[in-house]
């Protein structure tokens, strides 16, 4: 065991008190899902294509339109689904989704997220069957997203 290995959580907390955050630099490692029994839960996703470049950027009703802010729920939503399907090793281990969050970044006046959060639930359901695919949902407008994405979508799921 190393020195690490014996030092406690207890132990770990009272010196983060005195010590505060590192600065800035390397990021910490997120899992982009984590499970609880049968249940997993993804990180939140953001607009981020195959060539790992956001899709598009900006508030949504200022420089993003509805239309584009869908496209943006959708990618957001296969991009749960990735992460989902490598830590349950197949879409098909998934017996219901139980809740999906759509956070969309919107300019003051925009009252529409439930359109955008459509998409994301509209894909879910094409993805994954009427049956695996219905699921309860909240969505939300933010002012800013990470990295300036519209939208970030996070889910629940149910394992068989």
């Amino acid at each position: 065991m190393t020195a690490e290995e014996r030092v406690t959580a207890d132990e770990r907390m009272a010196a983060a008190r005195t010590s505060g955050p590192p600065p800035l630099g390397e990021r910490p490692a997120i899992a982009p899902a984590g499970r609880l029994g049968a249940l997993v839960v993804s990180s939140g996703q953001t607009a981020v294509g195959a060539d790992g470049r956001l899709i598009a950027a900006g508030r949504v009703g200022a420089e993003i339109d509805l239309p584009e802010a869908r496209r943006c729920a959708w990618q957001c939503t296969l991009n749960v689904l990735d992460a989902v399907r490598a830590d349950a090793g197949g879409l098909a281990r998934i017996a219901s989704t139980v809740r999906l969050t759509v956070y969309v970044a919107s300019a003051p006046e925009f009252t529409d997220q439930h359109l955008v959060a459509d998409a994301a639930t509209e894909c879910l359901l094409r993805v994954l069957g009427p049956e695996r695919g219905r699921h309860a949902r909240a969505a939300i407008g933010v002012a800013a997203l990470p990295t300036g994405s519209p939208v970030e979508v996070e889910a629940v799921f149910e394992l068989a």
